[in-house]
């Protein structure tokens, strides 16, 4: 017994090289079934199935007993952890450490690995047919053409001239009828040298994939639109989603219009998958028929959200950055989304704040559902929420008022763009509602000390505001306002000097208490800082030393500077 180790793509004539032969599928299966070989597939997977062999996942099942190694597997079906390919091979030697003799046929270089052979494919088949290696090759069997078709070139005529195609074909001795789109594979696909060409079908409606040789096809007929009877049939959406993918010209604009229009206003009765699939294509490849699909796409939507419906979402998201008045009719549905602890959330909210930053008119409605994602847990969500309400707030700082408190909330994120907006956000509301941001001096005082510059020029600069209208409020931060005009950001310490000017006329202590900072920055490289220093050591008549100021108005570069340390030393004389 050996123990036969194939890779698939460019190994097994389901995929072989373009260039050289591969070894027949049907030697697979005779040496996994009949000859009592040990054959496993060690490269794509899909060789398990094709050749009903055991691969990677069962040679760990037999090693541990589990697949626990392999991790999960996510939504594509790939585990967390995948051996490599040197280690799939020595697992399968672990598993049968008394076999004759160990053979790899892959067409990666795999020699290298201790107590195993490598072959290339092409070798490989050579070197069993001149029996050096101890396999027998199954019976022959005859590979010429026998089918409908004399020669390849027949087939390849009726797949260029259309898309969908009712396929016959004789698998295993029996008769099968496809409706089918044919494809090529992503490595070329051809049959060994010196068999039949083989040719890759796609079924319409369940997207099972298989190859079919020549001798095995007994028909292939070119099907029309109009024998899809039925414009809500599964296979009808299927059939135009495979055109519009492949040629978005060619496909008659007025049955893809019948069909959205006939899915939007009777989504019961179609085939969703199929309806919602052609709706996202549409979205992406025909312009002139968008509206529609999107009409289409909101009503086809499921309560409970699949993978499919959160594409949906996004394949309108990125019709909204092309064109964001695509979504104004749906702005309500979106709210409705956004609002809602759910899978639709984020892509919801997303859509919402491509509108807002358009028009923000447009989103006034959805102020509420924006202010419910504003405090989602989900991290994207709240960004997009934050974002859309400081859009919101630029042009109607009244429509936001509401959303005050979330936006408090907001302010505390981990996110730094988060922060950024949510000040943002608020600083909008608080010029024309100072009421509203009242209290949330607290929680901009424990910024102020934040790494990211933004959110410290923003957190000072509303400080500032609100010192207008609360300077009584403010000024009880006088200490940690002041420690900004030490800050590495120049428009941080200007924000600060503005703070402290505005607040500081309620408590002219609070500021003299400063003395120490206030004489240091004399000296800062802004001269917007130093102009507001003096008056701030006027205002508060702030001991600092007058040969200092008289330093600053002889020979500040700046005239506004020396006029203010002027007018400083005019008021501590």
């Amino acid at each position: 017994m050996h123990v036969l180790a194939f890779d698939r793509d460019w190994t097994v004539d389901v995929n072989p090289h373009p260039r050289r032969e591969a070894v027949p599928l049907e030697w697979v299966q005779y040496w996994a079934h009949k000859a009592g070989h040990e054959v496993w597939a060690i490269g794509n997977q899909d060789l398990v199935e094709e050749a009903d062999i055991p691969g990677t996942v069962e040679s760990i099942r037999q090693r541990d007993g589990h697949v626990d190694a392999l991790g999960e597997q996510d939504e594509y079906g790939y585990y967390e952890w995948w051996p490599e390919r040197e280690e799939r091979l020595r697992i399968l030697a672990e598993l049968f450490p008394d076999a004759e003799g160990y053979i790899a046929v892959d067409d990666l270089d795999l020699g290298h690995v201790d107590g195993w052979e490598h072959y290339h494919a092409w070798d490989f088949v050579e070197y069993v047919r001149q029996g050096e290696l101890g396999l027998s090759a199954p019976p022959s069997t005859d590979l010429s053409p026998d089918g409908g078709f004399e020669s390849g070139d027949a087939v390849r005529d009726i797949l260029e001239e259309g898309c969908v195609f009712e396929l016959t074909h004789r698998t295993d001795g029996k008769q099968k009828t496809h409706l089918v789109t044919h494809f090529e594979p992503d490595r070329p696909s051809m049959t060994p040298l010196k068999g039949p060409p083989a040719f890759w079908f796609e079924t319409v409606g369940n997207d099972e994939r298989f190859s079919v040789r020549l001798p095995e096809i007994e028909a292939l007929h070119l099907v029309s639109y109009e024998r899809l009877a039925d414009p809500l049939a599964e296979a009808a959406f299927a059939a135009v989603r495979k055109q519009l993918e492949e040629d978005p010209a060619s496909v008659d604009e007025e049955l893809l219009q019948t069909m959205l229009s006939d899915a939007a206003a009777d989504p019961a009765n179609v085939d969703r998958h199929e309806a919602l699939l052609l709706a996202i294509i549409t979205l992406e490849h025909c312009d002139d028929v968008r509206a529609l699909a999107v009409d289409a796409t909101f009503e086809l939507l499921a309560d409970e959200p699949s993978a499919l419906d959160r594409a949906a979402l996004q394949a309108l998201h990125e019709a909204a950055t092309d064109d964001p008045a695509v979504l104004n009719d749906h702005v309500r549905d979106l709210s409705a989304y956004a609002s809602q602890d759910s899978m639709y959330q984020a892509a919801a909210t997303h859509c919402l704040m491509e509108l807002a930053d358009a028009g923000p008119a447009s989103v006034l409605d959805a102020v509420p559902a924006l202010e419910a994602a504003a405090t989602a847990e989900t991290a994207a969500t709240q960004s997009y929420a934050v974002y859309a309400l400081s859009c919101v707030a630029e042009a109607h700082p009244e429509e936001v008022f509401p959303a005050s408190a979330a936006l408090i909330e907001a302010m505390q994120s981990e996110d730094e763009t988060v922060q950024t907006n949510a000040l943002a956000a608020l600083g909008k509301i608080a010029s024309d509602y100072p009421d509203a941001a009242e209290p949330i001096v607290d929680e901009l005082v424990t910024v102020l000390d934040t790494d990211a510059k933004r959110v410290r020029n923003n957190a000072i600069g509303l400080l500032g505001d609100l010192a207008q209208e609360h300077p009584t409020v403010v000024i009880e931060y006088a200490d940690q306002i002041a420690a900004r005009l030490e800050d590495n950001n120049i428009q941080a310490r200007v924000n600060a000097s503005i703070a402290l000017q505005r607040a500081g006329e309620v408590d002219p202590a609070a500021i003299r208490a400063q003395q120490d900072r206030l004489e240091a920055a004399l000296e800062d490289p802004s001269p917007e800082v130093r102009a507001n220093v003096c008056s701030l050591i006027g205002n508060a008549y702030v001991s600092v030393p007058i040969e200092t100021l008289v330093e600053v108005k002889e020979n500040d570069l700046d005239e506004t500077v020396r006029e203010r340390a002027g007018w400083a030393i005019s008021r501590l004389d």
